[in-house]
């Protein structure tokens, strides 16, 4: 595009810039060069120039919605014990289902439907210390709670000295009951046991519900008529 030039008269001659319109000058001096006063200048208007749009980098994506969920608790570990009494000892062996066995001279409570032999165990659940079944032979460990038959992975198993089993009623547990666990609350659970169905399954005397608790068949079931496991 051709330079363009603004003044009066259009385009400056070759030789020089066009006169300006007579009487333009001052008095006593020669017409101006342009029309508007003295020291005008013709310049040059070039075509704009567009420079190429300037491309920001894009803005990183805003980072993944964090969602916090409240998760539950972590059960507690479970490191056996020892129970030493003036005329016994007992202990709570860990065991969980990954290794697929228990521990040598473990306490055989029942058998189930199929005959399979169910070992005495607890386990953490809720904040509570429940009394377990263990079944070796389908490598489960369930506990009775809040209406379920739960299946457990952490538990312990019972490795007793010397036990037997004595029929009680009601909630009522005669002296040298097991200890099996606790509730949340601090409410002692003994260890009993139920048979319902031709089997003998183990579960926790309840004392201030007056039963003994067991788990069946995907459920919690109770009875008032129960077996306590009893210390010699």
């Amino acid at each position: 595009m051709a330079d363009k030039y603004y003044g009066w008269g259009g385009m400056p001659p070759h030789h020089g810039y066009p006169h300006g319109p007579p009487g333009s000058g001052a008095p006593g001096h020669p017409p101006q060069t342009y029309p508007y006063g003295p020291g005008v200048v013709f310049y040059p208007v070039h075509p704009a120039y567009f420079y190429p749009p300037h491309h920001h980098p894009p803005y990183p994506p805003p980072p993944d919605t964090v969602q916090v969920v409240d998760s539950p608790p972590e059960e507690p570990e479970l490191t056996g014990e020892t129970v030493e009494l003036p005329w016994s000892t007992y202990r709570w062996v860990p065991a969980c289902l990954s290794q697929r066995s228990i521990p040598m001279g473990a306490l055989r409570v029942g058998t189930d439907a199929d005959g399979d032999e169910i070992y005495a165990g607890r386990a953490h659940h809720e904040g509570d210390v429940l009394p377990a079944k263990v079944i070796p032979t389908k490598n489960a460990c369930y506990i009775a709670y809040g209406g379920e038959e739960i299946l457990k992975d952490q538990f312990e198993v019972l490795v007793p000295a010397m036990f037997s089993w004595q029929f009680s009623t009601g909630g009522n547990v005669p002296p040298g009951a097991v200890e099996a666990g606790m509730t949340a609350d601090g409410e002692k659970l003994y260890f009993g046991r139920v048979t319902h169905d031709g089997c003998t399954t183990p579960g926790k005397i309840h004392q201030s519900h007056g039963v003994c608790y067991y788990p069946f068949d995907g459920e919690e079931r109770s009875s008032a008529e129960y077996e306590c496991l009893v210390l010699f």
